[in-house]
Formats: C-alpha cells, structure tokens, sequence
C-alpha cells in the first residue's frame, strides 16, 4: 500500500503495493489543528497540540484503511503519479499550487476521494471551516466509507459550533476503524471542552492511550485527571491491546 502522507503531517512516501494507495485514501500532511485546541475563546491544555504534542506524536503502528470499489482501482493507478505529485507540493508548503492541483484531480477522477479529502485538509489548515465542511461532505458523497474524511469532517463541524454533529462523525469513523487513534483523540478532546461529557472523554483518552506502542506522558496525565472528575468513570478501557502485531508498513 502507498501511504504518502497520514492525516497528521508526516511524511510517508513508501510503497508496498499501488492500488491501495488510497483509492487516494485521502492520508494527508495538515500542517497541525487536527488536535484539541481552544474551546469557545478560553486557553486550552490542547493548545499546544496545534503546533505537535500526544496526537501528532502518536506513535500508534495502524493505518485506518478506507474501503473502495474495486472497479476504481485502475482510476486510482491511472492518478497515482499526479496525485504523488500534488502530496510533494503540499509538504513543500506551497498549498495554493496544491490547491489547484487537488481540484483538478477531483474534477477529472471524480471516483476517487482522496484529492477532495486534501482539498478540505487545505481549507482547514486555511481556518475557511465553510469551504473545509463542503469539501469534506464532497469526499462523503463519493465514499462514506473513508474515516479520515468523517474525522475531518468532526472537526470542521466543531470549528462551527455543531458539536452533536462532530461527535456524529467522529463515532462513524470509529465504526469504520475503532483503532483509528487520530478520531479517538479528538473525540475525547470533543467531550471534555465541548460537550462536557467527562466518560466520553475518558474512554477515547483510553482508547487513544491503548493504540500507542509507548504510553503517552501528557495524555497519562488527563486520564487520571478525568478518572478524579468523572461521575461514573469506565472500568475497562475500550481498545484492546496496542498497535503491536498491527503495522501494516506506516505510523497512524
């Protein structure tokens, strides 16, 4: 499988098989704001994980892997190099050429959800959360299946205030991959400082926890900060096992 880029910036440029690579699964740099920040105005313990910190070090060895149609996989062979193309651009830090690269490839392989996945990425690394929302919802209508874009769709729908919509699609990307590590941390982030949901909060800081090959500091911290406030705290965490014994050539 060719994972270019995962949905928290770091770059991947391998290969273990074409095709796969993302029926462009829409594994994408991002350039940070995929994590926990401010919550209506006030300094958050998550702001720092804007510029890195638990979930952008995540060192969790699983890749959600977003199902296609196997009649598009030689659509998605056929885009390979030009997409690989448009990644490079995008890590290279010219977004607006990335831009208009990710959208040509969306108008010519409209098949394929990944270029529409990078174009919301773009827009929410630009703080347009509208345009972030529609090209989320684009990557949707062309695979529902893709976790990443229900993920940022999560975040984007939080961005404007909808929270109940956010947690909608952050627990359809678990339903997709309930070892996507990415979605549990911002769930978890959604329920302390959004929904003020402190159980939602502890069991995906727990799940999240249970994904990494070594525990995290930071979020060890929260979740024995939240097990202390929690009204009815869980008594299992909910992901068995890490991502030992899962990799399947990539960091997620």
């Amino acid at each position: 499988m060719w994972t270019l880029f995962t949905d928290h910036g770091k770059s991947l440029l391998t290969a273990s098989g074409l095709t796969a690579a993302l029926l462009l699964s829409g594994c994408a740099t991002t350039g940070g704001g995929l994590d926990g920040e401010t919550a209506q105005g006030n300094t958050s313990r998550y702001e720092g994980q804007k510029a890195g910190g638990a979930a952008s070090d995540s060192d969790a060895v699983h890749i959600p892997p977003v199902p296609h149609d196997p009649a598009v996989e030689k659509v998605a062979q056929q885009a390979m190099g030009e997409y690989a193309r448009a990644l490079q651009t995008r890590m290279a830090g010219n977004d607006q050429q990335a831009l208009v690269m990710f959208q040509s490839l969306a108008e010519r392989y409209p098949q394929l959800s990944g270029p529409r996945l990078n174009v919301a990425l773009i827009y929410m690394q630009k703080e347009d959360w509208e345009k972030a929302d529609q090209a989320f919802r684009d990557c949707l209508t062309v695979n529902d299946a893709n976790p990443y874009c229900h993920n940022g769709l999560g975040l984007a729908l939080r961005e404007q205030g909808k929270f109940d919509d956010s947690r909608m699609h952050y627990q359809r990307a678990l339903s997709l991959d309930p070892k996507y590590a990415r979605a549990h941390f911002n769930l978890a982030v959604l329920g302390e400082l959004y929904l003020q949901d402190l159980n939602l909060a502890l069991t995906h800081f727990q799940a999240y926890q249970n994904l990494q090959k070594q525990p995290d500091t930071n979020v060890a911290n929260w979740i024995a900060d939240l097990k202390n406030r929690a009204p009815d705290a869980p008594s299992a965490q909910p992901v068995a096992g890490n991502g030992a014994g899962q990799h399947n050539g990539d960091v997620n």
